[in-house]
């Protein structure tokens, strides 16, 4: 007698180990045979959800395999489809502003670059008729969100503090505001500081034998900010609040004086300050006073006296606080992102200053995604969202 098909939660379980194993195999298509020997699945059974499954978009036939012998039929090969659902991932960042719309396997079909206004309201007011657009130029609807704010965002009170680069979140609850102008349930919709997500950007993004268990993601631009990536997963600490490394304390004030943090000594409005003040102290430039972060940076590795006295400076307190990093977290590997991160200069300059201060320094490198880390870690947390109502959506209103 035929092999019946499993019922209720277990076959919904079923079905979400086929897709699972699909997702792995990806790229890779895979035949009815080659499902059932990943998942462990009987053949019947993955024959009869393979048909639901494609009866509910989820799956298609990609092309007749190869004959394995003289009679039969060849076996269908079989692929889950890109378009069955998408995802909207977005960057939310002090002056601008990225946006993306991605397929099942995180494949944008349509991106945006916006200027962010200037309190966050107006900034989220900007971003929903982007996205209106967008998706109606996909023809699609999202099945999930995922945004990357300054600050520290704040899960239970919905709540975002602490960005100081863009006023305007006291009294507003993003991912209320997401949910209700996509027309999407909370549970679909996730908010997260965006050097958390650029973590998660660069860990999808990983290279094939690229140890990525433990890591630090460290962004130098218009402020400072880290994440710490344990196990494969993110490390929030007790209060969500891990990572807020621009202000660590460099120098402890004396009575009367400002306390000194790494923000004020190596983000980009401090490099462009310690600059200008290089000149002023008599420090000769080619550059103008006013030069921005690349052209300091620059001019620094060509052996520039001012650009070069910033340069050390700035080096020799990211080295300390990455030396404390080391010394409470011990990760295997630093990536630098953001404008100031990514520069080569730069990172080859806190390497060599940090060989001094650590006997096993982990290694330093500046993010192969640049200012798109945050995006790509965006659409990451979107699709996990996706991926784990993917098949009970689907099969869960069809009979038994």
């Amino acid at each position: 007698m035929a092999e019946r098909t499993p019922s209720g939660g277990l076959r919904l379980l079923s079905g979400q180990r086929i897709a699972d194993a699909m997702f792995d195999a990806h790229p890779r298509q895979m035949s009815r045979a080659g499902i059932a020997r990943a998942t462990g699945l009987s053949k019947p059974t993955v024959s009869a959800l393979m048909a639901d499954m494609a009866a509910a978009g989820l799956v298609r036939v990609a092309a007749e395999g190869l004959r394995t012998g003289s009679i039969g039929r060849p076996a269908a090969i079989y692929e889950l489809v890109p378009t069955a659902r998408h995802v909207l991932a977005a960057d939310i960042g002090a002056t601008k502003m990225l946006v993306g719309v991605g397929d099942l396997f995180g494949n944008l079909v349509a991106e945006r670059e916006i200027e962010t206004a200037p309190d966050a309201p107006t900034a989220f007011e900007r971003l929903g008729r982007a996205v209106s657009t967008m998706l109606d130029a996909v023809g699609e609807p999202c099945s999930a969100v995922c945004v990357g704010v300054p600050g520290i965002y704040r899960s239970d009170g919905d709540c975002v503090e602490q960005a100081l680069n863009l006023p305007g979140f006291d009294g507003f609850a993003p991912r209320a505001w997401l949910a209700g102008q996509l027309g999407l349930p909370a549970d679909r919709v996730h908010v997260d500081n965006d050097v958390n997500l650029a973590a998660l950007g660069e860990l999808s993004h990983l290279e094939d034998g690229q140890p990525g268990g433990d890591f630090a993601a460290i962004s130098i631009g218009t402020g400072i900010g880290a994440a710490m990536v344990v196990d494969g997963g993110l490390y929030r600490g007790g209060t969500g609040s891990a990572g807020e490394l621009g202000s660590l304390l460099l120098q402890h004030p004396e009575a009367g004086e400002s306390p000194v943090t790494l923000e004020d000594m190596a983000s980009a409005p401090s490099i462009r300050k310690l600059f200008g003040r290089a000149i002023e102290d008599g420090y000769r430039s080619g550059l103008a006073p006013s030069s921005d972060v690349p052209e300091i940076l620059a001019a620094a590795q060509a052996g520039d006296a001012a650009a070069s006295h910033v340069l050390r400076r700035v080096a020799e307190s990211m080295a300390l606080a990455v030396s404390h990093l080391c010394l409470i977290a011990d990760p295997t590997r630093v990536v630098f992102g953001g404008g100031v991160g990514v520069n080569a200069v730069f990172v080859d300059a806190v390497r060599e200053r940090l060989e001094r201060l650590v006997s096993v320094p982990p290694e330093l490198a500046a993010s192969r995604l640049g200012r798109r880390a945050t995006l790509a870690g965006a659409v990451s947390m979107s699709l996990r969202i996706v991926h784990q109502t993917l098949v009970s959506e689907a099969l869960g209103d069809q009979r038994t």
